[in-house]
């Protein structure tokens, strides 16, 4: 499968779509089906995120500070829910790396392909 791995414009246009008008949850529920994954439980809940972070994801859910709930936040939490999913074993400073790109790819709208993520997941990148 050669799927790009940041989706096509019109997708992405309907994730923003959705964000703005739905909100978030129903946002993020549109792009685990996109990506054919099980849905991520958005949580607004500062106590549970702690060490002054924005977010924190734990086994299919999302918590978040009030600061935090914005859509670079939001996309860089779902990057990590698709790398719990697909059961990936990458290490932490890696996978934060490709979060953050993951997320302003998919906002800026620049395209990576699935053998792209594969290099930074190899650590070549």
């Amino acid at each position: 499968m050669n799927k790009s791995f940041i989706p096509s414009k019109k997708v992405r246009e309907k994730f923003l779509l959705i964000y703005e008008l739905e909100g978030c949850q129903k946002a993020v529920d549109f792009l685990t089906r996109y990506y054919g994954v099980r849905r991520i439980k958005i949580v607004l809940n500062g106590r549970k995120v702690g060490n002054g972070d924005l977010a924190v994801y734990s086994e299919s859910k999302a918590y978040f500070t009030k600061r935090g709930l914005k859509k670079q936040t939001v996309l860089h939490e779902l990057y990590h829910h698709l790398v719990y999913v697909n059961d990936l074993d990458l290490p932490r400073s890696i996978e934060e790396r490709a979060a953050n790109s993951f997320a302003r790819d998919l906002i800026s709208g620049r395209r990576v392909t699935k053998q792209e993520l594969r290099g930074v997941s190899d650590g070549r990148s």
